[in-house]
């Protein structure tokens, strides 16, 4: 194997170099370091890891001992924590199994006692916590037992076995079964224990006359445990702690009887059931996952014991059977855009619950806008999805308020924060619309060539500066100009620096205010009409058009042509509403994607709204409609079918955070954004009307008709004669 000497030699440089080089450390210059890595691609030479983070030091993480890691709630947890922590962590996370054999798991903990581990996670199979504080010698607040808890275990984390228990056997009782049986783990463990007794206490309340045959199992046994049941005459209900047990009794059932398998209610993660006569409980392994992360790294709560709420039913309701007026159409007026492709996806699951059919009109921006504008000539339309920016304007012309749908609809802007309800729903206190795709602006860069040791030499020798993620559009502007210099064409490791849209004088507008926000500007004041300020709004517009010199500039009427050359690797940075960039993060450039606040940190709100046109007369559908689109699981699959939303279930859900990261941002920040579609007061103003002004403004100095001092005067006096209600 090549040495680092060797590397060194044929490249021609010092050893000290060449070790600093593939070790990522030290002050070298572009040319050694391209020399180094070509040296060593040619010897074939590979970094030993494992030693280098040990010569680092950096055994100091977390530990986490589970009974397999095969089963879904283990499996669940372990994907929660290892997500969470790895964006959040400096340490390792280390896995330990123990197949549930005590011996095993007293091994594991002699073996932890040699490394220095800051926390440990167990699943424990052993009846006392005592060996751990023991063995370990750590704070026991950095021992934390999760799901079963040992005698004088201290801190303990898990989910309501015994809300998931009571809300089971409350289900099962309504049909008075003669005879339930319970595949579990052994009740030794509490969270089995909790779950059984609440079985047996609710089932008692509800209907005494069932029997109640219970089967505690360890894991390895599992699958001739389940076959007991089948023995004589089976029960007529069959409940199962997870999905294994559940998959265990589907295999005796239909392996060892002649009778159709028994319905069977079972505890798993976060997913509706697809399978007929089985029900699922939804427990959300994951998110205890995540919230044990954020208990180890201090941002989530610090008490000796969490319990979190299970997830329950809520996709497992059924719905009332259409009747012939129910099951009319409803038909919605939509944009384009990922929300409303993955939506389409999903609505055969809506015709089949309720038997009521949706169409979707889909049109672009500007003909939605018309359409809104003159919706008396348009009363076929049942849902409107309203431009956030419009929403204002149109509301009390265009909406049926949520309330006369139906008193408790508003409700569901309870899953919503505050601020997303005030811009995409209420107009001076009244709920008109629920928002659809809520969404921020976020940077989006090429990790890779941020963290690209030669890009970062590149950088360094000609700005004398240290490459990173820009917080100002001064850092922003000199970064992609950077990028634009080395640029080469079809080379994805020297894309340009960025794009601008000049297709839309709307786009235009929108990429233009978020400099003039970044410099403290607003177009609301309290004591004048809506207006630019003169000396920020000049600065900001001299700012967008020199960068129009260093960025690759596009003539699109939307933004997908600046996400999909983003996306074939041809930018280096992308400053974009995230509801239009989700679809990336299922291309092959995915890993590569970073993501951070906007330049200035004043992003602006976008997204839309969906409610019912005032022309419609289909009050009961609609509400069935808003009722199943803004379920936690409907939601969750619009979101991780390329969608977007604000809906606070988003925040919890680990499949969602791993696929589209940058939604942490959000939930971190779930007020940061602007858009000023109403003065102080709430007094309307046409804001898409006015973003137009501004963007054919900003059109006149690009095209050289006016100097940036004119276009400013220009947009203020249109907008004074023209934008105001």
């Amino acid at each position: 194997m090549a040495t680092i000497k060797d590397i060194a030699k044929l490249a021609g440089v010092s050893h000290g170099t060449a070790s600093n080089v593939l070790n990522g450390r030290g002050n070298v210059s572009v040319e050694k370091i391209e020399a180094v890595q070509r040296a060593a691609q040619q010897m074939g030479y590979q970094i030993n890891a494992q030693a280098q983070s040990l010569r680092a030091s950096k055994n100091s993480g977390v530990a986490l001992i589970l009974p397999d890691i095969n089963n879904e709630q283990y499996h669940q947890l372990y994907r929660g924590l290892q997500q969470s922590l790895q964006s959040s962590f400096p340490g390792a996370l280390d896995l330990y199994v123990t197949n549930d054999l005590p011996s095993a798991e007293t091994d594991i903990l002699q073996t932890l006692a040699a490394k220095s581990y800051q926390t440990i996670v167990t699943v424990s199979c052993l009846a006392d916590s005592e060996s751990y504080y023991q063995t370990l010698r750590l704070p026991a607040e950095q021992i934390l037992f999760v799901y079963r808890h040992p005698t004088q275990a201290q801190a303990k984390f898990s989910l309501d076995f015994g809300q998931a228990g009571q809300a089971i056997a409350t289900e099962v009782a309504r049909d008075r079964p003669a005879h339930v049986g319970v595949l579990c783990e052994p009740l030794t463990y509490t969270n089995s224990r909790c779950f059984v007794d609440a079985l047996k206490n609710t089932l008692a309340q509800l209907s005494p006359s069932t029997q109640l045959t219970v089967m505690p199992s360890p894991a390895s046994e599992c699958h001739t445990a389940a076959f007991a049941f089948f023995a004589d005459q089976p029960p007529q209900i069959l409940i199962a702690q997870d999905t294994e047990k559940g998959r265990c009794l589907t295999q005796a059932a239909y392996l060892g009887s002649a009778a159709p398998c028994p319905p069977i209610w079972q505890l798993s993660d976060n997913e509706p059931s697809v399978v007929s006569n089985q029900y699922n409980y939804q427990m959300d392994y994951a998110r205890l996952g995540l919230e044990i992360a954020r208990h180890i790294c201090g941002s989530g709560p610090q008490a000796g014991e969490l319990m979190l709420e299970n997830r329950g039913f809520a996709l497992d309701v059924s719905y009332a059977p259409a009747t012939s007026k129910q099951a009319e159409a409803l038909n919605m007026l939509i944009l384009p855009s990922p929300s409303t492709d993955a939506l389409k996806k999903l609505l055969p699951h809506f015709y089949r619950q309720s038997g009521i059919k949706v169409n979707l009109a889909v049109y672009p921006y500007d003909e939605v806008f018309a359409i809104l504008s003159n919706l008396h000539l348009h009363p076929y339309y049942d849902l409107l999805r309203i431009d956030m920016a419009c929403l204002p304007w149109f509301a009390e012309k265009a909406l049926t308020p949520l309330a006369e749908i139906d008193p408790q609809l508003p409700d569901l802007l309870n899953n919503f924060s505050a601020e997303i309800g005030h811009h995409f729903s209420q107009i001076d206190g009244q709920a008109y619309a629920l928002p659809f795709d809520a969404s921020t602006q976020l940077l989006f860069y090429r990790r890779d060539l941020f963290d690209d040791p030669t890009v970062k030499r590149m950088f360094y020798e000609k700005s004398g500066k240290e490459l990173k993620i820009p917080t100002s559009f001064d850092e922003f502007d000199d970064i992609t100009a950077f990028f634009t210099a080395i640029h080469q064409s079809g080379n994805p490791q020297r894309p340009v620096g960025s794009s601008t849209t000049l297709g839309s004088s709307g786009l235009i507008a929108t990429e233009y205010l978020l400099r003039y926000y970044a410099l403290g500007g607003r177009l609301v004041h309290q004591d004048k009409p809506v207006q630019l300020e003169l000396a920020l709004a000049v600065e900001a517009l001299r700012q967008y058009q020199q960068q129009l010199t260093v960025t690759t500039n596009l003539n699109s009427e939307w933004w997908n042509s600046s996400v999909a050359q983003f996306e074939q690797g041809q930018l280096a940075m992308l400053i974009i509403y995230m509801n239009l960039f989700n679809d990336v993060a299922h291309s092959p450039i995915s890993p590569a994607i970073g993501y951070a606040p906007v330049p200035g940190n004043t992003p602006q709100m976008g997204g839309g709204s969906l409610g019912m046109s005032r022309f419609s007369d289909k009050k009961a559908q609609v509400e069935q409609f808003f009722r199943w689109l803004y379920s936690a699981e409907i939601t969750e699959h619009l979101v991780l079918l390329g969608g977007n939303s604000a809906h606070r279930s988003i925040y919890q859900n680990q499949r969602i955070l791993h696929l589209y990261p940058w939604f942490n941002l959000l939930r971190d920040n779930p007020s940061s954004g602007i858009r000023e579609s109403r003065g102080l007061q709430g007094e309307l103003f046409n804001l898409r009307h006015a973003e137009i002004i501004i963007g054919q403004g900003v059109t006149n100095v690009v095209n050289k008709i006016m100097d940036p001092e004119q276009a400013i005067a220009y947009i203020n006096q249109r907008l004074l004669n023209e934008a105001h209600a």
